[in-house]
């Protein structure tokens, strides 16, 4: 008989462990079962210090250390097995030193810009960050000391992360974003949705609500549930088995990024389209407490309908949930019960890597794109002759790199991914408030007229009303990037190099 696995979903996080701990155990003995896991969709910050803080985009009044540092100190300890994607509001620095994946703190992972683990017999996919059509394509050429358009492009989706995705062959049980798929919430409830939310009418009407890149994955890679954050708002839906999520238009944003032009050593591929007017800004409602002012895709038109299904995933419907961030009265929380096989059910399930999520990072790893210009897939992976031009590599490559990792990284069987946390970056002492901002949030010039002084900030998000302290951080400013031997360790593991977290400059800031 199948078994049932507790998972405990949570919204944004903003920082905010403690409390999700916290009632994540009161719903844990209501229920008197246990939770196998703890999912959070994004916005996690996994701010250490002063120089991590600086790294997060956000405005200024918002920039508070809040409790995760902690966990990494290992003041504090996660009471269950967690796992998190990125969101548009993170500790840049950090996430990228862990680009592939890693442990933030002891029983805490994060599944890098993209990736894919198991555990406990199911198969988990996830992707970082927002989409912004006018970073899609780039790619990763942000530097330290993460300034300016750089700070907020780290957290942009990129069409490489995409890309890799695509490869994806065998059936994926849960897939996590901070971003929803677009077209997702005209398969749930929408008037509801509205109702709470109203500005997003105009999106919801011109389809612009939503990452079309998570829509192109939805439909390619079917997962059994999708799970997302970002607008602040808890929200369901479901698309059927034999269900379209274009069914009711695409807006033809490239499917993985610009085409590689047509040459001989790629004749199937189609001319790249046209690059949407940057400088076209257009206000998207990001939740209801600010907008991003980031330029937004131009909407386009589609007659006929795009498809995008995997004859290797199993004709399901997928279960979408999305859930607020973390605040008193907010649905942010959510435990769903999912079965696996019994003959992969343990009694203690534990993170693994993933056979062919590692096959794939040997195949695309040599062709992350490290500058600005467009991401073009290499030629070994042409686009397919039929629409919608995917750019796949053949099953044959594929299963040679998965025959690889067989015989090098799983020869014995499954591989729990190793308890190999160490911290590298300094904290602040024990006791520092969760509402320190070491003096970044004493300029109040991102207020937008909401009436809250710079010695408030969010102080009611951190501690219900706790006043904000502005202390300056104490002693040398910490380095930007910091190398960690996880990222070093994987790399070796799997035989590839690690070409951009290595790419770092040590000098204070």
């Amino acid at each position: 008989m199948p078994r049932t696995l507790n998972i405990a979903v949570e919204g944004c996080c903003h920082g905010m462990l403690d409390n999700i701990y916290a009632q994540l155990l009161t719903r844990q003995q209501q229920m008197k079962k246990k939770v196998d896991l703890l999912i959070i969709c994004g916005d996690f910050q996994a701010v250490r210090n002063v120089t991590d803080l600086g790294c997060m985009s956000c405005p200024d009044k918002y920039k508070q250390i809040g409790g995760f540092y902690r966990y990494y100190s290992g003041e504090r300890s996660a009471p269950v097995p967690t796992i998190f994607v990125g969101g548009n509001h993170e500790a840049s620095n950090h996430m990228r030193e862990l680009y592939y994946g890693g442990w933030v703190a002891p029983n805490i992972y994060f599944m890098g810009n993209s990736g894919v683990v198991r555990f406990g017999g199911l198969r988990i996919g996830g992707i970082s960050g927002i989409f912004k059509d006018f970073d899609y394509a780039k790619g990763f050429f942000e530097r330290p000391p993460f300034r300016g358009h750089a700070r907020s492009a780290m957290h942009h989706v990129r069409a490489f992360e995409a890309f890799k995705m695509l490869q994806i062959r065998q059936p994926l049980d849960v897939i996590v974003s901070h971003d929803w798929p677009q077209f997702i919430e005209r398969y749930g409830d929408t008037s509801e949705l509205l109702r709470r939310k109203p500005f997003f009418a105009k999106e919801v009407e011109r389809g612009d609500l939503g990452s079309p890149v998570n829509a192109m994955l939805l439909e390619r890679l079917r997962p059994a549930w999708w799970f997302s954050a970002h607008l602040h708002v808890r929200f369901t839906a479901q698309v059927g088995t034999q269900e379209s999520i274009f069914a009711k238009g695409w807006k033809g944003i490239p499917p993985y990024g610009h085409e590689r032009p047509l040459t001989s050593e790629n004749p199937g591929a189609v001319e790249p389209p046209a690059v949407a007017n940057e400088n076209e800004i257009i206000m998207s409602a990001l939740s209801d407490e600010e907008s991003d002012n980031e330029t937004e895709p131009a909407p386009t038109t589609s007659d006929e309908p795009v498809t995008f299904a995997n004859p290797s995933v199993p004709s399901r419907p997928t279960k979408f949930l999305a859930l607020d961030k973390c605040l008193p009265r907010r649905d942010f929380l959510e435990i769903v019960e999912i079965e696996v096989p019994d003959d992969a059910a343990v009694e203690e399930p534990k993170l693994e890597y993933d056979p062919e999520w590692l096959a794939i990072l040997r195949l695309c790893n040599p062709h992350i794109p490290l500058d600005d210009s467009p991401f073009y897939p290499p030629a070994q992976a042409p686009v397919t002759a039929t629409e919608p031009h995917l750019p796949l590599f053949a099953d044959n490559i594929l299963a040679r790199e998965l025959e690889w990792v067989s015989k090098h990284v799983f020869a014995n069987g499954p591989v729990a991914i190793p308890p190999n946390f160490v911290p590298v970056a300094p904290v602040p002492p024990a006791g520092t408030p969760d509402s320190a901002s070491f003096g970044l949030a004493r300029n109040d010039g991102g207020n937008r007229g909401r009436g809250r002084g710079a010695n408030r900030g969010r102080g009611g998000r951190h501690g219900y009303g706790q006043a904000r302290s502005d202390a300056p951080w104490d002693g040398p400013r910490p380095y930007t990037i910091y190398p960690n031997p996880q990222t070093d360790d994987f790399c070796k593991m799997i035989g590839i190099d690690d070409r951009l977290t290595q790419r770092r400059y040590q000098d204070p800031q």
